[in-house]
């Protein structure tokens, strides 16, 4: 029961407000639940020791990884251990990854994926970060994360105080593409994809298929605009809204009625949303996930940003015509 009551609060808990790795936003996917990594003593075959469990955000379950990112991956401590523990100047420190396989799939539609650090102003490093495919292992994408149209710097969220942490840094990772529903996808990182702020301490590597993956959920939001686009007020836009099990309602939520409306506001199968702009601005709004027992499973943020219509050319005045 405590772990549904922490993955109804985070999953309502996750904004896509950003500021790029500079200054950027970006839409999110929340977590339901979190699964807490952490530095630990690494033995002769790189593996940490420690103990397993904690707070959960994806599906399936996850196993020890072989060569895991210094305090990302591998057998992560209870949730109070993590929370107490220090940081040292030899390594990144605990780390959350969501979405992962420990509580429920990334929400179809989404395409960004979260890095909760312990440790404030870590920022990305020359590491590449690779998405592949679970079933074979294809690569997906291969991504820069000082790409700032990739990773961005998110606002701290409930998912901190959850874990215990006071502060800390919260990384986004955009993917170019949104990942395919039912699939499970896994991420590698390069070592150092991950610093402190003076980059004097760089993340170990990610080299398996079991420290960061994840499963992509039948239930979501295909929006005829990505996240982010830009519109005129009075435009209409449209999404299909996909409501499949374990989903069996999504509600529209988060939102200013005086800057966007909608043609409903539940939704308990698949069915068509129009979105009408009223205002300049930026316009976001949620379509969140429910189960039987009105559990939050996921959601998603989408955020559009309205200008006024161009106005249409006056014409010159005709001068008048006098013959001589």
């Amino acid at each position: 029961m405590k772990k549904r009551l922490i993955a109804c609060m985070i999953a309502a808990a996750i904004c896509t407000s950003l500021t790029a790795c500079g200054s950027q936003k970006e839409q999110t996917t929340p977590p339901e639940d979190t699964t807490i990594t952490q530095d630990a003593p690494t033995g002769a075959d790189n593996t940490p020791a420690g103990d397993d469990s904690a707070p959960t955000t994806d599906q399936q379950t996850p196993q020890t990884p072989a060569t895991p990112l210094e305090g990302v991956g591998g057998d992560a401590a209870p949730e109070t251990e993590a929370a107490g523990e220090e940081l040292t100047d030899d390594s990144i420190g605990p780390v959350v990854f969501t979405p992962n396989e420990r509580g429920y799939s990334l929400v179809y539609g989404s395409n960004v994926l979260h890095a909760y650090f312990k440790r404030l102003h870590v920022i990305p490093g020359d590491g590449k970060m690779t998405v592949r495919r679970m079933s074979d292992d294809t690569v997906v994408e291969e991504i820069n994360l000082k790409d700032t149209e990739k990773c961005q710097i998110a606002e701290p969220d409930s998912t901190f105080s959850l874990v215990g942490w006071e502060n800390g840094t919260h990384l986004t990772i955009r993917l170019s593409e949104v990942p395919a529903s039912g699939e499970s996808y896994y991420v590698n990182l390069e070592d150092g994809a991950f610093t402190s702020g003076d980059g004097a301490i760089r993340s170990k590597a990610i080299i398996d298929s079991t420290s960061w993956s994840f499963g992509v959920a039948p239930y979501g939001i295909i929006p005829a605009l990505p996240d982010g686009s830009d519109v005129l007020v009075g435009d209409v836009l449209s999404a299909d809204i996909l409501v499949r099990q374990p989903a069996v309602l999504a509600k529209i939520e988060n939102y200013d009625e005086n800057r966007v409306r909608f043609n409903d506001k539940e939704f308990k199968q698949d069915a068509k949303l129009e979105i009408k702009i009223y205002q300049i601005g930026e316009d976001p709004f949620t379509v969140t996930f429910f189960d039987d027992d009105d559990n939050p499973l996921g959601s998603i943020t989408l955020s559009y940003t309205a200008s006024m219509p161009p106005q249409p050319e006056e014409e010159a005045p005709k001068k008048s015509i006098t013959n001589l």
